[in-house]
């Protein structure tokens, strides 16, 4: 009976660290985006990622700028000419941001 027991045991042990496996592998990988800063504008002006997304904000403009959200829990500070700056996408929610410097420039992410 006892290696009837450490059968069962370790065919349950399997299907758990299988089940565990399966649902790693279905969540995608984290993916890279780009807002593009041209025109006085964020390009796309309203962009939705996953956490765990990277959004690098390029500068295509002649002129510095930022992307601060309206609550600040982070900012790019000064994003030069032809430089860019990156975040990894989190907390969850919707988040408006501005450039300090031209401060009608508004897009916002979204995470979900």
């Amino acid at each position: 009976m006892e290696a009837h027991s450490r059968g069962t045991i370790g065919a349950a042990v399997f299907a758990t660290v299988a089940l565990g496996l399966a649902v790693a592998c279905a969540r995608p990988a984290p993916r890279a985006h780009i807002v593009e800063i041209r025109g006085f504008a964020y390009l796309p002006a309203m962009l939705e990622v996953a956490a765990g997304d990277t959004i690098v904000w390029l500068n295509r403009d002649a002129v510095p700028h930022t992307a601060t959200p309206d609550g600040q829990a982070w900012d790019s500070e000064s994003i030069d000419v032809e430089q860019s700056w990156r975040l990894v996408a989190a907390p969850r929610g919707s988040h408006p941001y501005y450039c300090t410097f031209h401060p009608s420039m508004r897009g916002e992410l979204v995470v979900r």
